[in-house]
């Protein structure tokens, strides 16, 4: 049986979400209206697309300054043992994100990385301004948050599953609860749930079976018992 590892990027591969630390650093006097707007989201009142939208409206940064905080952005130091034990077990890897292509591209690139991921994407104005760009992959049968969302986790996660995969998801936060309550409803015995902070509290909360973890190296080492005797990509055990 083929296996992959999806994992999460904003704090989960980092150790911050990207977009939180723009707001953190550029508009901290916004922080209450950033939170009634992500309030209004969970209610079901705008969509993802709208909240991120009004949070880059409010930022009004420019690529030179985008630019200026990516190194900050620190990866765990636990996700060169994973990519090294899924390369020796033949695991294919692949990051699952409802961030932005140009802020994962770049985090990698530092740590001399480029792996294969799922992402939104973020191009620029001559004037270097940002314009944002969605999967648009939503599910229609979701009825969760107000659609369209910011790229659908469950439907990727399907598309792996048809193409005959187990899988190990591995998140951290609210975009990642979709995934938890599918996997719920559609997992396999071998397909794993990875939780820590708010995903991990959400699975407890729900008695959903999950792994908790506190870095991705203690998920290399659990993969390794879990997934024992799979010692490449098209092994059948």
């Amino acid at each position: 049986m083929k296996r992959v590892i999806l994992c999460d990027f904003d704090g989960t591969i980092t150790n911050a979400d990207v977009t939180d630390t723009l707001c953190d650093l550029h508009i901290p006097q916004h922080k209450p209206e950033l939170r009634r707007q992500s309030d209004r989201w969970k209610a079901g009142e705008i969509s993802a697309v709208e909240w991120e939208e009004i949070a880059y409206g409010l930022l009004d940064l420019r690529r030179e300054q985008i630019d200026a905080v990516l190194p900050t952005i620190e990866v765990c130091p636990g996700l060169k043992p994973l990519l090294q034990t899924a390369e020796g077990r033949g695991w294919e890897f692949h990051i699952l994100s409802s961030g932005f292509d140009y802020y994962i591209t770049d985090v990698l690139r530092r740590q001399g990385l480029s792996l294969p991921f799922t992402a939104n994407r973020i191009t620029f104005t001559p004037e270097g301004r940002p314009v944002l760009g969605f999967l648009g992959n939503d599910d229609p049968a979701c009825t969760r948050y107000k659609q369209p969302c910011i790229g659908c986790k469950p439907v990727v996660w399907d598309d792996w599953k048809r193409r005959g995969y187990r899988i190990a998801f591995i998140g951290d936060g609210v975009s990642d609860l979709c995934v938890a309550e599918h996997m719920r409803e559609r997992a396999d015995p071998e397909d794993l749930l990875f939780a820590k902070g708010s995903l991990q509290r959400h699975c407890r909360e729900r008695s959903i079976a999950h792994l908790p973890f506190d870095h991705l190296g203690q998920v290399a080492e659990r993969l390794l018992v879990e997934w024992a005797g799979s010692c490449e990509s098209g092994d059948e055990s």
